[in-house]
């Protein structure tokens, strides 16, 4: 009997279902099938196997091989070296290469806020200094003196007033010769008084009634006239030279003045309380 041409009947409704040759075709599939999932199995018994002996530090034979095999030697040895490491150390070697990956990105990180504070600051110092050493300030000018009040000052003649706003019609230097007079009134411990003769101005101590200094006009400045001896205090003014006329009465020295100058007033004082000393 040929079995290629006997059919599958249903033995419930008596109907053909599939060939005989259809069914063993099927069927040699499902050995195949069969024999793939035992060797799937064993691949997954080996494996487990495998895992089981790494964790417990011991080697495993694959089933079916034994371990003088020179196929099993030769895979199993990158096994064995896998397992000799252990688990600390392979967690070290794992984060020495994350730590040299983060490395860089720490040498890039930007200062501390303080650190950059106190860096710029120190630069900007470091910058300011130049400039303190280039702009010197200029030594302190002493403070011009006031009248007190209450003083009596003696009038200023008004010839003399003439002949100063002749010689200077702004009045400028009349009105500095007023404040020397006015001070010299207020400090001196005296009365000073001024007369004119010759075109020249003398200040007197109107008590011993001396004469202690002289003064004038001279290339549109005030200039004052004393005796030789007040050189050395005198040594950071304007020297001039002495008109004739003076000269031929008494050894002086003359010195020009703008203003109202502390120095000069000193020497002024000095002459009128020194009234009467042998000239140097």
């Amino acid at each position: 009997m040929n079995t290629t041409s006997k059919c599958i009947y249903s033995k419930q409704n008596g109907r053909l279902q599939i060939s005989y040759g259809e069914y063993l075709v099927l069927m040699e599939k499902v050995k195949e099938g069969l024999r793939i999932r035992q060797a799937a199995d064993e691949v997954a018994s080996h494996l487990q196997q495998f895992l089981d002996g790494r964790s417990g530090g011991g080697s495993v034979v694959p089933k079916g091989k034994t371990a003088k095999e020179p196929g099993f030697l030769k895979k199993a040895e990158p096994a064995k070296q896998a397992e000799s490491a252990k688990p600390s150390q392979a967690v070290s070697v794992e984060f020495a290469s994350i730590a040299k990956k983060i490395e860089p990105a720490r040498k890039t990180e930007p200062a501390k806020p303080s650190q950059a504070v106190s860096v710029e600051f120190a630069s900007n110092t470091k910058k300011a200094e130049p400039a303190k050493k280039a702009a010197p300030q200029p030594p302190p000018q002493p403070q011009a003196r006031t009248v007190s009040e209450g003083v009596d000052i003696p009038p200023i003649k008004k010839d003399i007033v003439v002949h100063f706003n002749s010689l200077d019609d702004s009045g400028r230097l009349f009105s500095v010769f007023k404040q020397y007079y006015a001070c010299l009134n207020d400090q001196c411990g005296g009365t000073v008084r001024v007369t004119m003769k010759d075109g020249f101005c003398s200040l007197w101590n109107y008590d011993e009634w001396e004469e202690f200094a002289h003064v004038d006009i001279f290339e549109g400045h005030l200039r004052f006239a004393v005796d030789p001896r007040y050189t050395d205090e005198l040594k950071n003014l304007n020297f001039c030279e002495v008109p004739r006329l003076l000269s031929s009465r008494r050894n002086l020295v003359c010195v020009q003045v703008d203003d109202l100058n502390n120095i000069m007033l000193d020497v002024l004082t000095k002459a009128f309380n020194e009234v009467g000393l042998a000239a140097s």
